[in-house]
């Protein structure tokens, strides 16, 4: 009997097959080099714009609480036993305690912004309560905000103190607990309030980057 060939039996060899595998392989490799420094470079643009972002909406709700620095709704009631003073409880050249209705509650309350090794807080509770004026106690506004300033001046623009050393206590008061006010000459003078935010940017085999934001604060109630 004589063998019978059927057509379509050829297939690809072993040597075949292994030089297309390559092939493949290649081309993986071209596509991954292609779009992986893409991916790279979007999540280091949106780690960078998620920073200053962060940065940037603290510093807005910053300052509208700060320009808000003695609003006290108890003071216009018909008690006078409840009457409110010291907008400006505690103010040194990184921290803040005002106080006042700065979240429209209807009470007054001692807000205080100050920084950590985990970023810019602040504080609200009541104030002349110690509890108030101690940065740990706060609420995280932004994350990788490494540095926060503020310059104080009076109704003619001259800075408070005048000449402002590198560090200060407006009064000789700081936090870490409730301040006192025996005397308030320099707090009382305080009409326009400098902040500066410092925020430093962290990827993986990046350089590291800063940005820095300014506003420039006038008190409503002084």
């Amino acid at each position: 009997m004589r063998p019978v060939w059927l057509r379509g039996q050829g297939g690809f060899t072993l040597v075949e097959l292994m030089v297309a595998m390559s092939i493949f392989l290649l081309i993986l490799v071209g596509i991954f080099q292609v779009f992986d420094p893409s991916r790279n470079a979007y999540q280091v643009s949106e780690r960078k714009l998620g920073v200053q972002q962060n940065a940037r909406v603290a510093m807005d709700r910053m300052s509208r609480q700060i320009r808000m620095a003695g609003y006290f709704p108890e003071n216009i009631d018909a008690d006078n036993t409840n009457d409110l003073s010291n907008s400006i409880q505690v103010a040194t050249e990184s921290a803040l305690s005002i106080s006042g209705d700065l979240d429209m509650t209807g009470a007054s309350s001692a807000y205080t912004f100050c920084l950590d090794n985990t970023g810019l807080r602040r504080v609200r509770g009541t104030i002349g309560t110690g509890a108030s004026y101690i940065c740990a106690n706060g609420d995280l506004m932004a994350e990788s905000v490494t540095a926060l300033r503020f310059a104080y001046f009076d109704s003619a623009n001259n800075p408070v103190p005048n000449p402002p050393p590198s560090t200060y206590n407006l009064d000789a008061q700081g936090l870490g607990g409730a301040p006192n006010f025996a005397s308030v000459t320099e707090r009382s003078a305080v009409r326009r309030i400098v902040i500066t935010v410092t925020a430093r940017e962290n990827v993986p085999n990046q350089p590291a980057q800063t940005y820095t934001l300014a506003s420039d604060v006038r008190l409503r109630n002084p």
